[in-house]
């Protein structure tokens, strides 16, 4: 029984949190900031530090909707610290690193908008992979957490509205997870990430969060999800309140959510939406319900793909595996459309057990492949993460016909020099509509 970490927040108070309708301009912002008291405490001198949700360093070509924070709230955040004198500060996150899908944290800058953002007022980009860190005991996990987080004055989090396959949803506590270094990014998914998520948010506290709903993910988080528009900024002082209100509005009760579950015993909180004052809409009026479990055969169904089998997401696939299995299930479903295989399982994370009647199974990752050691003829696609060129190539070869296989190769190698000449743009999710004027590239 560990004992509960004393709360700066009295379990008693009603906490304020302002859920605003966004309207396109600053004033909707501004309203949300004073309707929760967002920068009391803030002076001007203080080192400030945002922390956006940007999910990796993706292409323009790719939806960012739902996905990232939008660079308009990011602007609207830097024009607000500049009017109340703000020099110091910074932007900081830490995506997902990838050479072969071309993913650094200063490309997620660039394609979330945010580096414009930055130059535009004069903060200061930061790359939380880059360190420096500081060594912090998590119970029983030793990890590594940004030093310019750590040492802020006034940390604002700056999440999106969305759900997320693991943890239900991906709101302000679990965006902390991305001041981690990218190994212990990975060692929370092997200690439990839940536990681990609440714990961190003991030792990371922001003065501020601000939750971008401009856009919404259902489904969540990476590019198989469903954006929605909603126009809404939620904000406040207390990142559990803010959480709680942000399941809420997405219609999921806060108690399904464990790390906000465990967060609150850890503290000596409750989840009680009547221990929030919740100014500006109703939550009644904006609510909306949100899936966050995608089957993947329910994204072949759409496609018209039948015969493969992928084991649901669970805790312990971290990050990088979670992004190549989306990109790599993502192409599969582009290039197979119509197509139906017979008895293929896919196999990702620590836990993931191929069930004994499959004719062809993948354990994709180095988790999986070390996991199903007596699984003597299974694929293995090993790496951390591992790749997606190899993977798809073993796919194809060991699922199709060869001359389909083949065919299937070199149209992927064109494409890639197409990309990487700059004349082609891979598009995910496979589904999907991002028109405007409901889904607005001005955003980004």
């Amino acid at each position: 029984m560990v004992a509960p970490v004393p709360s700066s927040v009295p379990s008693s108070s009603r906490l304020p949190v302002a859920l605003v309708r966004y309207d396109g301009t600053f004033e909707s912002f501004a309203k949300t900031l004073e309707l929760c008291d967002g920068l009391q405490g803030l002076k001007p001198t203080d080192k400030v530090l945002l922390k956006p949700n940007v999910l990796w360093g993706g292409s323009r070509s790719n939806p960012q909707f739902g996905r990232v924070t939008t660079s308009a709230m990011v602007g609207y955040t830097l024009k607000a610290l500049r009017e109340w004198g703000c020099t110091k500060v910074a932007i900081g996150e830490g995506s997902v690193t990838s050479k072969e899908l071309n993913s650094t944290t200063a490309r997620g800058f660039e394609w979330s908008g945010i580096s414009k953002m930055a130059k535009k007022y004069g903060a200061t980009l930061v790359d939380f992979n880059a360190g420096p860190h500081e060594v912090v005991q998590l119970e029983d996990a030793k990890v590594r957490i940004s030093t310019v987080a750590l040492e802020s004055d006034f940390l604002i989090d700056l999440p999106v509205l969305k759900t997320h396959q693991q943890t239900t949803v991906s709101l302000g506590m679990k965006n902390l997870k991305g001041t981690l270094s990218f190994g212990s990014k990975r060692q929370f998914h092997q200690h439990g990430l839940d536990r681990l998520i609440a714990l961190l948010n003991t030792r990371v506290q922001p003065a501020l969060t601000i939750i971008d709903g401009i856009y919404g993910l259902e489904h969540g988080p990476e590019f198989l999800g469903t954006a929605h528009r909603r126009d809404l900024i939620i904000a406040g002082k207390d990142v559990l309140s803010c959480d709680i209100v942000g399941a809420s509005v997405m219609d999921i009760p806060a108690s399904d959510v464990e790390h906000l579950k465990i967060f609150a015993s850890l503290t000596g909180r409750t989840l009680a939406l009547e221990d929030i004052d919740v100014r500006g809409e109703a939550i009644e009026d904006v609510r909306q319900r949100y899936e966050w479990r995608l089957p993947f055969e329910e994204v072949f169904r759409q496609a018209g793909i039948t015969g493969i089998t992928v084991r649901p997401a669970d805790d312990s696939i971290c990050t990088g595996c979670a992004v190549f299995g989306s990109a790599l299930l993502g192409l599969v479903t582009k290039d197979c459309s119509g197509r139906q295989f017979g008895g293929v399982e896919v196999c990702m994370g620590r836990r993931a057990r191929p069930h004994p009647e499959s004719k062809t199974v993948f354990l994709i990752g180095q988790c999986a492949a070390d996991a199903n050691k007596d699984a003597t003829e299974a694929i293995r696609i090993k790496g951390c993460p591992p790749s997606v060129k190899e993977a798809l190539i073993s796919f194809y070869l060991n699922t199709l016909p060869r001359h389909k296989a083949v065919s299937l190769l070199l149209s992927r190698v064109i494409k890639n020099t197409a990309t990487n000449l700059g004349i082609y743009g891979e598009t995910l999710p496979a589904f999907g509509i991002h028109d405007p004027p409901e889904f607005d590239k001005r955003h980004f």
